[in-house]
């Protein structure tokens, strides 16, 4: 497979996790097999328990429309990632009703209010109890940073340095550097040397360990849960004893499948465990997985799309994803590889 067509898969199941998840996030492991009378295979419209209600079947939330912009900005910008050019595109973001009213979280809407108005620091929103967003370790940071690793292919440290810089403009801080370093330095060896889907979970591990040790001397070192043993606490569990539903409900119960940064991703890595050689099926698990599906299944599509089989259920999906939102990934992903 050439480069064009594996970032066209990384860029394509990135659109496909956070579609599909969106019509069962917010639910409990058991209450979407119950709602929907077994896993969720195919996009659906969004019910009153997701944020993304009144989406068509098929349409993206947050996750990949900030991907999307992104990589765009970084185009417009010859393709040099810096830290104005990822402030131009969640600005850009930020004007679009349709994602940034309904989905922006605390962090980014405290960081673009802080980047329309110079003068003002990391406000707090009315009635929040802290001013220091910055130090709020949510996965919005991995959900975003796949294009560190599309625009440096095979190119490891390259794409943590980029990871770097795009998670520093809204989630500025140890863990979330960790996390957004794990998945860009996956995305990055998916490809390049990586030869099969377990080589991205070793390279994510360097990437984490990497993404901790800068944030620590270069960012906000706060506390929580470590990324790293996290992922770890995952992986035993995905290579441990049982069925794969009972090991995937355990990852959601024990690993966490929820905003934080150290369950995000660690839960993503452990579904990717699950389905080695299966990249369309560990999307589809991480959708079932329960409460934060859209933003843990367009992780995992980011990180194992390069590996996906461009069958006719791919560009089915695809299809569907560029009509219901009026954009164009398989230009997108041309771009990048030229």
């Amino acid at each position: 497979m050439n480069l064009q067509a594996k970032i066209l898969g990384s860029l394509s199941l990135t659109a496909i996790g956070d579609a599909m998840g969106s019509a069962t996030e917010n639910l409990p492991f058991d209450e979407i097999r119950r709602k929907f009378g077994g896993p969720v295979t195919e996009f659906l419209k969004s019910g009153e328990t997701a944020f993304a209600l009144g989406n068509e079947a098929g349409g993206i939330t947050d996750d990949f429309s900030q991907t999307y912009l992104i990589s765009k900005e970084i185009l417009k910008n010859e393709r040099n990632i810096t830290t104005d050019v990822v402030i131009s595109s969640i600005l850009r973001w930020a004007e679009m009703p349709q994602y940034f009213n309904r989905f922006a979280g605390p962090t980014t809407r405290s960081a673009v209010a802080m980047y329309k108005n110079p003068n003002q620091t990391m406000a707090p929103l009315e009635g929040a109890v802290t001013v220091d967003y910055a130090s709020k370790a949510t996965n919005g940071a991995a959900m975003k940073v796949s294009p560190a690793g599309l625009f440096n292919p095979g190119n490891i440290e390259n794409a943590i340095k980029a990871a770097i810089t795009i998670t520093k403009v809204t989630h500025d801080n140890s863990l979330a550097l960790s996390g957004s370093c794990a998945v860009a330095a996956s995305v990055s060896a998916s490809l390049g040397m990586a030869k099969k889907m377990s080589d991205i979970i070793s390279i994510g591990f360097y990437g984490a360990k990497i993404g901790e040790e800068i944030g620590k001397d270069n960012s906000h070192y706060v506390a929580g849960p470590s990324v790293v043993e996290r992922m770890k606490l995952g992986l035993e569990i995905a290579n441990g004893s049982g069925t794969k539903e009972s090991k995937l409900l355990k990852i959601s119960q024990v690993v966490g499948n929820g905003l934080h940064i150290s369950e995000a991703v660690p839960c993503a890595y452990a579904i990717i465990a699950l389905n080695l050689g299966n990249p369309m099926q560990a999307v589809i698990d991480a959708v079932n997985i329960g409460y934060d599906t859209d933003t843990i299944a367009a992780i995992v599509g980011s990180m194992v799309g390069a590996f996906a089989i461009q069958d006719s259920n791919f560009n089915n999906k695809l299809e569907v994803i560029e009509k219901v939102n009026k954009i164009d990934i398989r230009n997108l992903a041309r771009e990048i590889a030229e």
